[in-house]
């Protein structure tokens, strides 16, 4: 069960893909049972909780008991694991395609997802909005500051993938040399922290102080999203880490004030045109526009899934020497498992 698309990462896991395959008849049970007698599209909120879909994978597995039951052990993450996958639109059960009916994540009292419809123009599920494109500049960045032990020792895996954005600058370099380019006048840039532990969490944050003019400066709070290769970028995850954002930054008054969230996706890519076996892969940055807090609370703060997503500004950043699961997969590793509490 694999297309080019599945191929990509290099490290594709059979197993994870019979998975998968299990889970359209789960998401249909749990459809059925939430729509009840009555028909799409309904007035109410179709939200699906931990309990409810426990219940819907115990009902599907009592249905195969002659194949290896699908786990309820990790149900937060049931729909997650689904969509970032680049098989998630074709797997889709095809009677809610027809009825342009996907899906989002949702956070908190034990919520998972929720059934929505498609946004007016989609013809997919799940639209991959964000990808890379082949024009995409290309950009240096040096490694040798990276002990040689590190640089062949390199996973795989997101906590790696932060750790030489954070630690080679690469936030730094993209908002220095590209972004200003299409408008964003960054004058400073501080780390935070990695690793916050919101719903969802957020790989990095910074500080930012933004010149909107030559007498107005604003100060934001970035965002930082890490995906490996083959993965999806989420625009819904975006969107609720920038929500999160605001919220937890909302008591902050006087000069600690945060006036913006910058949202920022960075994700391990091939390189256009790279050859097989070389130096193939490199750092992917998306900046997306920035979002005002008076604007969010005026528009979006009740009604998040309606804020527009733009990349205001993306390039490709290639490691010189190259990076153990940076610029191409650890050799004689096995596939790299995510924290699926991220």
């Amino acid at each position: 069960m694999t297309d080019d698309n599945d191929q990509n990462d290099g490290d594709a896991d059979p197993q994870d893909f019979v998975t998968q395959s299990k889970k359209p008849e789960v998401i249909e049970i749990v459809y059925d049972r939430l729509i009840g007698g009555d028909t799409w599209p309904v007035e109410r909120r179709l939200i699906v909780d931990r309990s409810m879909l426990e219940g819907a994978i115990k009902e599907r597995n009592s249905r195969h008991t002659a194949e290896k039951p699908l786990s309820t052990g990790n149900t937060a993450n049931f729909l997650k694991d689904f969509i970032r996958k680049k098989t998630c639109n074709r797997n889709w059960p095809k009677r809610l395609l027809r009825q342009r009916i996907t899906a989002r994540q949702v956070y908190g009292n034990e919520q998972v997802f929720e059934f929505v419809p498609f946004p007016l123009g989609d013809i997919e599920p799940f639209p991959d909005r964000f990808d890379p494109i082949p024009e995409l500049p290309v950009f240096r960045f040096e490694s040798l500051s990276i002990p040689l032990e590190a640089r062949k020792l390199g996973r795989q895996d997101e906590p790696w993938l932060i750790q030489i954005a954070v630690s080679q600058r690469i936030i730094e370099t993209h908002l220095s040399i590209r972004a200003v380019d299409f408008g964003l006048v960054v004058e400073t840039l501080a780390h935070l922290q990695m690793s916050v532990k919101t719903q969802p969490e957020i790989d990095a944050t910074f500080i930012a102080t933004l010149r909107t003019s030559e007498e107005n400066r604003i100060r934001a709070y970035v965002t930082v999203e890490a995906k490996q290769i083959g993965e999806r970028i989420l625009e819904h995850q975006v969107r609720e880490q920038v929500g999160v954002a605001f919220s937890f930054t909302s008591g902050l008054k006087g000069e600690d004030a945060i006036d913006a969230v910058l949202p920022i996706v960075i994700q391990v890519v091939r390189k256009p045109g790279g050859l097989i076996g070389a130096n193939r892969q490199c750092i992917y940055v998306a900046q997306f526009n920035v979002i005002g807090r008076d604007e969010f609370v005026k528009n979006y703060s009740l009604a998040l899934h309606d804020m527009p997503l733009t990349v205001q500004s993306a390039a490709l950043y290639e490691a010189f020497p190259p990076i153990s699961g940076i610029s191409s997969k650890p050799k004689g590793a096995g596939r790299s498992r995510r924290n699926h509490n991220a």
